[in-house]
């Protein structure tokens, strides 16, 4: 039963469509009069009339200050977001209107108004940001067991030379787990890792497969790349047509805090970039049976992720064959150019041009054999200005670059899930997977 509860999704169906059905009901009803009132009717609509257009205004007023006037979101609100914060407002003040003067059935429906209201804004975000497919998404019940990894195989084949076994002998799909990856020459505080085999990891004789570092934005955690973007569920799929082979997926932990923003450097604000490129690889080789040219390597990310994806494919190429960056920034950033200076390089405007995505490429190019993906949402403005300044400079040092824009989504899950599915495609042949 529990597990049927989790599995609800709350981006369509039942549930998705019956909570706005009960809202409007909700509403309707504290729009009309009924007995018990104490005030007149004229009175009663006056009312309404009144606070139902002051909760239109408030919506309106606060989606365009958090949004466009201090941005706390680092990107514009898309109009879906603001539409639903109108309506949300207005049916909580509508719900305010019927408190006083009503009978006490009246007052309680108005109070479950306002819980729905919130539950109904909420579903509306979601929806457009793609946050939480289901209700276990959004309580964070999912993927939170540790990993049972197979041991590391000293004589494992490489891809090519691996005969699929019988299908009594391949999972049907593969298996995502909880793994903690020390930071042995880092120090950085690091939460727990997750890890997705695919089917061919999971065979009695698996072969050395290609392996995908990917990290999720900011503010965020790694299971966000499994319970929002799906990526286990795209493996999966990729698995099952080419027998039961993908690429392993390891999502480290980047920032220590939802809070915080290293900005994939090492700095007072902690050693990631060691962390990153030392211990997480370190572990890597020493627990799973991964391809060891760098062609088989590749770093991915999205949004803050997708910025770090850029720099450290670009300032480790002998480690990183490939990188795919889906909505990163032109540059790290804390807010200001002047406060990301200060704390993230001690004031040293050298270093901070020297570690920006353009910076790298100009100091490491030629590029020999390196590819690069990124992608972006068509409706994501900021951040398509991010990714043509950034990819051409990347075309200019040599990488190989693939590029594209989501239709119709901006800075959500949405373009997450349609970059990576673009990256991973891209790089199937690369990674040498086919068939």
């Amino acid at each position: 039963m529990l597990d049927w509860i989790r599995s609800l999704s709350i981006v369509d169906g039942p549930l998705f469509a019956g909570s706005f059905a009960t809202l409007a009901g909700a509403v309707l009803i504290l729009l009309l009069p009924a007995p018990g009132l104490t005030a007149s009717r004229s009175w009663f609509y006056l009312r309404v009339g009144a606070l139902g257009a002051f909760g239109a205004g408030l919506g309106m007023l606060l989606t365009w200050l958090l949004s466009d006037v201090f941005d706390i979101f680092g990107v514009s609100l898309t109009w879906v977001v603001r539409v639903a914060d109108i309506l949300a407002f207005t049916a909580i003040a509508i719900a305010f209107a019927n408190l006083l003067g009503t009978a006490v059935w009246r007052k309680i429906l108005a109070v479950l108004t306002v819980a729905l209201a919130g539950w109904g804004l909420f579903l509306a975000i979601n929806v457009d940001f793609g946050q939480y497919p289901t209700v276990g998404d959004a309580l964070g019940t999912t993927y939170l067991e540790p990993a049972d990894l197979p041991a590391v195989d000293p004589s494992a084949p490489e891809l090519a030379g691996w005969t699929t076994p019988d299908d009594r002998d391949l999972p049907g799909r593969g298996q995502v787990g909880q793994v903690v990856i020390p930071a042995t020459s880092s120090g950085f505080a690091a939460r727990p890792a997750y890890v997705y085999l695919p089917p061919a990891a999971l065979a009695p004789h698996p072969p050395r497969l290609p392996v995908v570092i990917a990290l999720p934005g900011q503010p965020g955690e790694p299971a966000d790349l499994f319970r929002a973007a799906k990526l286990d569920v795209l493996l999966d799929e990729l698995a099952q047509e080419h027998n039961g082979v993908a690429p392993i997926l390891v999502v480290p932990d980047q920032l220590a805090d939802p809070a915080l923003n290293p900005m994939c450097i090492d700095s007072a604000l902690g050693n990631s970039a060691t962390y990153l490129t030392q211990d997480v690889p370190d572990w890597i080789r020493s627990h799973l049976n991964v391809a060891a040219d760098r062609t088989a390597w590749t770093i991915a990310g999205f949004s803050q992720g997708g910025t770090c994806a850029i720099q450290l494919g670009a300032g480790h190429p002998e480690l990183f064959g490939s990188l795919i960056d889906v909505s990163g920034e032109r540059v790290p950033s804390l807010g200001s150019e002047k406060e990301t200076v200060i704390r993230g390089f001690g004031g040293d405007m050298a270093a901070y041009l020297a570690a920006t995505p353009e910076g790298l490429l100009a100091a490491h190019a030629p590029y020999l054999d390196t590819a690069a993906v990124f992608a972006v949402g068509a409706r994501d403005e900021k951040y398509s200005a991010s990714m043509q300044a950034v990819s051409t400079a990347a075309v200019g040092a040599g990488m190989r670059v693939t590029r594209e824009s989501s239709p119709g989504t901006a800075h959500d899950w949405n373009t997450a899930r349609f970059g990576f599915r673009l990256g991973f495609t891209a790089l199937l042949t690369r990674w040498g997977i086919s068939g």
